[in-house]
């Protein structure tokens, strides 16, 4: 029964969310779901190699992507080709492997290995941290490693509990941090350990950067298709994890069993954690190179940018701005976005009625300048509150909201695609959004003019920086493109094609920092 009550508390949040954006928009063109990159009619397994038809990139002079009126036909809608071929990865990845044939009933019941657990960790490409939990895997479990520097300082090299954006954690409503892992497909693999098939100029090490510097050499991450089934790009994915308590359906979620392990150096009495516990997905990038088109002239040649979240994540702001119509937007280069909106329920990251502040960091105590975890669930306790609501102990922390409304095309294809999904942990998820370079013709001030739309961010990967137009002394832009174009290699200054991984490279990477 307290699993119920859960329930039905954290799925008001999803409700309350749709409503408010079909509310915001009423269009009477209502975009098509594509749900199988092959045309077919049904969700299938088949991950897209390059967006469908899309009329309006034809011409980069005059492109304004989704800036202005809502579209009245597929031939005006720069923006569904993008979300479908978001959807269709989405649900690719999240297939069970050795099951590509069947339906999507069975491909993505749960149990077995999805695609995207395929795919490599970063630390077995770039290697561990200097230190790490050595923790007995008895059960054979997936490990989240929490590793550090060695000097009490969390590392970027295996998994983390940091958000890249901010290098600040985030709480959930069980007073657990959020877990982060980035795994990368073997198109990228292959590039890193030999660019232009050179061995010696390895982006996997110092050494081997140098080597390809020295050479003259610049990363461009491979790209070859410009059909949607063909062979991909390079591939990256960033997942953000919370830990399932009692009170948490996880029929809900994308969920797996792991062994959670974290060094002890960064836990409170230098403890280390090693312990099984059930984590459900709250939050997914997928980034996917492209590759120059000259049908699709105003597509640039970098990155498609794909973010989902659960729907039980958080509410929306009681006013939220709109991403076809940006002027006015409030709160630019603030955290927090202003209260809930009205009757909103408890969400993954919310509890209502204890605090009308939302998206606060947590801060650090002074004698621990990096956050410490408790040597027991609640890991993060001591950084959030404990409230009570109903018979339940929740955890007030960070009290997110989502500052942007979805695009309106978005919202409904959206609801196509979970209900094509519906019996699946697949169906309690949205695309929050998608996100292309180009150039825009006519920039909105203060927006990023070479990305559609300008800002996309995770509630759960980029908590407080949803409304950062421009980057500040506590984080990046609130911008996939934006952020990742300040990526390089360790020597902080060779440009590394909008990826991060490389400065991984490194024995210690630096956090990232935000030039204002």
């Amino acid at each position: 029964m307290r699993a119920l009550t859960m329930l039905c508390l954290a799925g008001a949040v999803g409700l309350a969310t749709a409503a408010a954006q079909y509310a915001y928009s009423q269009s009477s063109y209502v975009p098509a779901a594509q749900f199988c990159a092959n045309d077919t009619s049904a969700p299938c397994s088949i991950i897209p190699a390059y967006i469908g038809t899309d009329k309006m990139l034809a011409n980069s002079v005059g492109y304004n992507g989704i800036i202005g009126g809502l579209p009245t036909s597929a031939a005006s809608d720069p923006q569904t080709p993008f979300d479908n071929m978001s959807w269709q990865s989405f649900v690719g990845l999240n297939w069970m492997i050795n099951m590509e044939s069947a339906p999507a009933a069975a491909g993505l019941a749960a149990g077995g290995v999805r695609v995207w657990q395929s795919w490599l960790k970063v630390n077995q490409v770039f290697g561990n941290s200097p230190e790490q939990a050595t923790c007995a895997n008895k059960s054979g479990l997936p490990v989240i490693s929490i590793g550090s520097d060695g000097n009490g300082n969390p590392s970027q090299k295996n998994d983390d509990y940091y958000q890249a954006s901010t290098d600040v954690p985030l709480i959930d409503i069980n007073g657990n941090w959020t877990l982060y892992e980035r795994r990368l497909n073997f198109i990228e693999l292959a590039y890193l350990k030999a660019p232009n098939g050179n061995l010696n100029n390895t982006l996997t090490t110092v050494q081997g950067q140098t080597n390809f510097v020295a050479a003259g050499q610049t990363v461009a991450f491979p790209a070859v298709s410009t059909a949607p089934v063909g062979v991909h790009g390079a591939m990256e994915l960033k997942i953000a994890w919370r830990i399932l308590g009692p009170n948490d359906d996880a029929g809900r979620y994308i969920s797996q069993n792991v062994l959670l392990a974290v060094a002890p150096d960064l836990v409170s009495g230098t403890q280390q954690i090693c312990a099984e516990v059930t984590v459900g997905m709250v939050g997914m990038h997928i980034i996917q190179r492209n590759i120059a088109n000259t049908k699709n002239a105003a597509l640039l040649p970098e990155w498609i940018w794909s973010t989902f979240e659960h729907v039980d994540n958080a509410p929306l702001a009681a006013t939220t701005c709109d991403p076809a119509a940006p002027v006015g937007c409030v709160n630019l280069n603030q955290p927090s976005c202003g209260a809930a909106a009205a009757g909103s329920g408890v969400g993954s990251y919310f509890v209502p009625s204890t605090s009308a502040a939302t998206n606060v960091a947590p801060a650090p105590s002074a004698s621990t300048p990096n956050f410490r975890w408790n040597p027991v669930q609640p890991y993060a306790k001591g950084y959030a509150q404990p409230v009570s609501v109903g018979t339940q102990t929740l955890y007030s922390g960070p009290q997110v909201v989502r500052c942007w409304q979805i695009y309106a095309l978005t919202v409904a294809l959206n609801a196509q695609w979970q209900n094509a999904l519906a019996g699946s942990p697949l169906a309690n998820y949205q695309l929050v959004g998608t996100q292309w370079g180009a150039p825009i013709d006519g920039r909105v001030a203060p927006y990023p003019n070479d990305a559609v739309p300008g800002l996309l961010s995770n509630a759960t990967l980029e908590t407080y920086i949803q409304n950062n137009a421009q980057p500040t002394a506590s984080g990046g832009v609130g911008s996939c493109i934006g952020c990742h174009r300040g990526a390089t290699l360790v020597d902080n200054k060779t440009p590394s094609d909008f990826s991060f991984l490389p400065s991984l490279a490194a024995g210690t990477p630096t956090r990232f920092q935000f030039a204002q």
